[in-house]
């Protein structure tokens, strides 16, 4: 992934996932920041997600067209395709910067071969419209994602539980981290008072997310998805191993392992990519 100074992200193959449904794919995807015109069509700024939805309806009446097709339900399959081309035009005009993505004529000259019913007119009139639809989705949503669907951390503030300072997030996972360093430095060099105290400041801080994740995380499950009992566990364990005169080593390090992996590697896996995008953009607009 290259960060560009304009705050547009390259990303190398890292989405592939999403768009496989997608009939444009490129290898490349440029990732910015969607015009604010569309700002209008999310909350805060409305009350429902309208483009979302204007997407769902597009979707489902493509895939109703095909639906009833295989059904021979022909009166309902032009019905969808007659709908998806008035659906079509009028998301076509509700974010300016994002016109040239609309193809009214495909629309039309899909729904036109719909009404044949003669499935290789439709067929081959499916493909000009999909291709507008995935040209828009490999360009644009993940970003739309991240932006309008993906919960930001910017506003978040936590109390340190060590420090006795509330501070903002990201400034908490950064002492988070320099923690757990402590621990795991001063344990290499044979300085297992310092490990152990270093632990102790961590554990306060890491269970503390506790009460941060259940702002976003509302069930007792998602809860403690990430600082959950494997991860309490490996805590309990490193602490009683510091506390012997010669700690096993061997043991001290899996559950090091434990933790990286449960907790923080999971978490990140999660939420550290749309983080960034959104830092990005936050930042370029400074």
């Amino acid at each position: 992934m290259i960060v560009r100074p304009t705050a547009t992200l390259l990303l190398s193959g890292i989405f592939l996932c999403v768009f496989a449904a997608s009939s444009a794919m490129a290898k490349d995807v440029v990732l910015k920041e969607p015009p604010k015109s569309l700002d209008k069509h999310y909350p805060p700024h409305s009350k429902t997600a309208d483009w979302t939805g204007i997407m769902h309806q597009m979707s489902g009446h493509f895939g109703g067209v095909f639906i009833n097709m295989r059904e021979n339900d022909w009166d309902n399959a032009i019905k969808h395709a007659d709908e998806l081309a008035t659906t079509y035009e009028k998301a076509s005009k509700m974010v300016p910067e994002w016109e040239d993505y609309f193809d009214l004529k495909a629309a039309k000259d899909f729904a036109a071969a719909v009404h044949t019913k003669d499935g290789k007119k439709i067929g081959e009139a499916s493909g000009p419209l999909g291709k507008t639809c995935g040209k828009c989705h490999a360009e644009n949503q993940v970003a739309v994602w991240t932006k309008y669907h993906w919960p930001s951390v910017e506003k978040i503030k936590i109390m340190d539980p060590v420090d006795e300072k509330e501070i903002a997030y990201g400034k908490y996972m950064k002492s988070l981290s320099n923690t757990f360093k402590g621990v795991t430095v001063n344990f290499g060099e044979g300085q297992y008072d310092r490990s152990a105290k270093a632990l102790g400041d961590f554990k306060k801080r890491f269970l503390e997310l506790r009460s941060t994740c259940s702002k976003c995380h509302t069930t007792q499950a998602v809860k403690q998805f990430f600082v959950g009992k494997p991860v309490e566990k490996a805590l309990e364990a490193m602490s009683a191993e510091l506390m012997e005169k010669t700690p096993n080593a061997g043991k001290f390090w899996s559950n090091v392992g434990v933790i990286g992996n449960e907790g923080c590697k999971k978490c990140h896996l999660t939420h550290r990519a749309f983080a960034i995008f959104q830092e990005t953009w936050h930042d370029d607009e400074k």
